[in-house]
């Protein structure tokens, strides 16, 4: 038999340039070292380069295994391997191997090749500190005038919205091209300055620069941002004159629909997504699924999701985005389960938009799971992004401890206002006002600039916590010190603070005074004020205030009717409760969640729907003995301007929290603690009941209301009465 025949280089060459899995490339490297090429530079290095490019862990680490094995590996060697390191899941790794491997090896020093490959796994990342480290290497080996480097620093500052810096780069360029100007200008686009990219067009037409697809693309964008079909159509103009064959251009398509589609021109939408027939790129499907959630119409979103042939993440994300931006946080993780089904992994978006699901719902094992499953380790505090995303759904879901301590965990350096906002949030939301105090000292010593949000989450502290004066003092100086003018969200919690300090005069002064109409947010803060101290006077002004603004809303008419019945002016509550019965309006219905193993679990006043509604009524009945023997009467002085269904006295024990809380009992070990989640306050009845209850069955019991968190432990609130 004979021995095959020897194969040139030049074959071995040609068949790595077809191989498209590692096993062929495995293979080929096999018959490199059989036929005695494995000693030679040349053909190690395209091994190098093919297995590095695959952007693979098992490929890239590989090509590092072949790179270690040779004496003197050269700059084209670590360039291909920092490149694939760009393109790969872990793109930190790239400084790691810039660093061991080029940074002190005079034979193999960075050029300008490497900076750009360097600077993109750094875009990647959710810290500025690695880019600006490799801005120094650029300027002390000299390549900060060379055109492509420059190109890649505007990308890499753009990216992180500095565009400032982008600028100055983009500034200092001897040269510019066409690149430039479109990092440039979708660095605009992505902080939504539509002025600044047009001016950068006009710009490229000035100096005869011309422009290609990116740049339509680009400046779509950010025209996108103005909500004006003007300019949308002259550059739509623009690009049929200045470029061929753009019907068969399936990305400036897209661009031009998703321009028109934000722009809410969705006749001009779907006509440009009728016109691209079967080419529809599923970058157009996308766009027109989260135009049309983000326009609140989930059911044409969900119609145009299922028509899709093909589904990428961006367009799974845009389904569960849009879900949560309308309310629909149950269907969002639905939506989210199908995917993890189908094999497909997320991104930061999409965890993002779940885990803000989950804070709504108080779905805190959903949210562990996700944090476990998706954003465990380094991630977790290098990526400041979901590290918000993680504080605000623990402080949100009621374990405000984890959400601190992952607050203290992230690096000083990396924190942003937004995680700051979601923090001292959390901690106003459960009281805890002089921790949330001392978060935002902190954000002062570290010079970050507190905005609106900030002082709205600090004011509701001091609020809910009683800090009067404190919350005066923010409200007269520190608005004033950091120039801002104070809207309504601001006023709404100094009339809540005013209101619950029993200061109802001062606090209605307030709301006669201020600059624009108080909203209804601002008179039910007063009328709640009222209620608890009262005030009669005042509060009929708010009501009447309220029911102008909201005539339909029933809350408004019962909020009254309490009132009035608690200063026993019975009639006066009768005719306010007729009112409402007359224009035929109705109280919100109250219900509460609550979650056991993952899944979510609904109930309403009196409801027997349950799967376990004999034990869960079995529950009840026990609780209702054991308070009794505390000596526990039911408070019923409301009841009968409450809520239709809970007329009676017995129906008090049959509240949605009360409901929820024997679910919780009859569900979980001794010991463990139990988390309500409810869509309006939660009754003084009830409120009292579970400070016996956590008593009586020795558990801590965390209830999230429309305002604030509960957590009732041996006896007593967190709330101390406060609410």
């Amino acid at each position: 038999m004979k021995k095959p025949l020897p194969l040139e280089i030049s074959e071995l060459l040609l068949l790595l340039e077809s191989c498209k899995t590692i096993k062929q490339g495995f293979q080929v490297h096999a018959q490199i070292i059989l036929n005695g090429f494995h000693r030679q530079i040349f053909p190690i290095s395209r091994l190098i380069s093919f297995f590095a490019l695959l952007s693979s862990k098992q490929g890239l680490d590989y090509s590092q295994i072949l790179f270690c094995q040779i004496e003197h590996p050269n700059q084209f060697m670590c360039n291909n391997i920092i490149r694939g390191f760009s393109h790969s899941e872990f793109p930190e790794k790239a400084f790691v191997f810039y660093s061991s491997s080029m940074l002190h090896h005079r034979n193999r020093s960075p050029n300008n090749f490497t900076f750009p490959f360097l600077l993109n796994s750094c875009a990647r990342l959710s810290t500025l500190k690695p880019g600006i480290q490799v801005h120094s290497h650029i300027i002390k080996f000299g390549f900060h005038l060379d055109l492509f480097v420059r190109n890649a620093l505007m990308h890499f500052y753009s990216v992180f919205k500095r565009l400032n810096d982008a600028q100055i780069v983009f500034e200092g360029s001897p040269v510019r091209d066409t690149v430039s100007y479109n990092t440039m200008i979708n660095g605009h686009a992505l902080v939504s300055q539509a002025g600044p990219a047009l001016h950068l067009f006009r710009e490229m037409q000035d100096f005869g620069i011309r422009p290609d697809e990116f740049t339509f693309v680009a400046l779509l964008s950010a025209i996108s941002s103005l909500n004006g079909s003007r300019i949308g159509k002259q550059i739509h103009g623009f690009v049929y004159r200045n470029l061929c064959c753009i019907d068969s251009n399936v990305l400036l398509k897209t661009a031009i629909l998703d321009m028109y589609a934000k722009c809410g021109l969705m006749n001009l939408a779907e006509r440009a997504f009728s016109s691209m027939g079967s080419c529809k790129s599923t970058a157009a499907w996308s766009s027109m699924v989260s135009v049309y959630a983000r326009l609140g119409e989930t059911e044409a979103a969900r119609r145009m999701f299922d028509q899709m042939d093909q589904r990428d993440v961006i367009c799974w994300t845009a389904m569960i985005s849009g879900y949560c931006q309308s309310g629909q946080h149950r269907e969002a993780l639905e939506l989210f389960l199908q995917m993890e089904g189908l094999g497909i992994r997320p991104d930061e978006f999409t965890v993002s938009s779940v885990l803000s699901a989950c804070a709504r719902l108080g779905a805190l094992s959903f949210g562990e799971r996700l944090h476990g499953r998706y954003i465990e380790g380094e991630l977790c505090s290098q990526n400041i992004f979901l590290s918000t995303a993680l504080v605000d759904m623990y402080s949100k879901c009621g374990n405000i401890d984890y959400a601190l301590d992952m607050f203290n965990r992230i690096p000083k350096d990396l924190r942003t206002v937004s995680l700051f906002n979601s923090m001292i949030s959390g901690l106003a939301q459960h009281g805890l006002g002089e921790s949330a105090l001392a978060v935002f000292r902190e954000m002062e010593s570290i010079q970050l600039r507190p905005d609106s949000i900030t002082f709205v989450a600090v004011l509701s502290a001091c609020s809910h916590s009683g800090l009067i004066e404190e919350g005066k003092e923010l409200f007269r100086l520190t608005l004033n010190d950091y120039g801002i003018k104070p809207l309504m969200e601001h006023y709404g919690c100094m009339v809540d603070l005013l209101g619950r300090d029993g200061c109802l005069e001062e606090a209605y002064d307030l709301i006669k005074n201020m600059q624009f109409e108080a909203n209804s947010v601002i008179w039910r803060a007063l009328l709640g004020a009222c209620k608890l101290h009262g005030n009669i006077k005042i509060g009929e002004a708010a009501s009447q205030k309220l029911i102008e603004l909201e005539p339909d809303h029933g809350a408004r008419y019962v909020l009254l009717s309490n009132m009035l019945a608690n200063t026993n002016q019975w009639e006066e509550a009768r005719r306010v409760r007729k009112l409402m019965e007359d224009r035929g309006i109705q109280k919100p219905a109250g219900w509460s969640y609550m979650e056991l193993q993952g899944t979510l679990h609904r109930f309403l006043a009196s409801d027997k729907s349950h799967l376990q509604d004999k034990e869960i009524f079995s529950m009840l009945q026990d609780m209702t003995t054991r308070l009794k023997s505390a000596g526990y009467v039911p408070n019923i002085s409301q009841v009968v301007f409450d809520v239709d269904e809970e007329e009676k006295e017995t129906v008090v024990s049959y509240h949605s929290e009360k409901l929820a809380l024997a679910c919780g009992l009859v569900n979980s070990s001794a010991g463990e603690t139990i988390r309500i989640m409810k869509n309006l306050r939660v009754c003084g009845d009830c409120h009292s009941a579970f400070k016996l209850l956590s008593e009586i069955y020795k558990r801590e019991i965390i209830v999230r209301d429309a305002i604030r968190f509960h957590h009732f432990k041996n006896g007593f609130c967190s709330c101390k009465d406060f609410w």
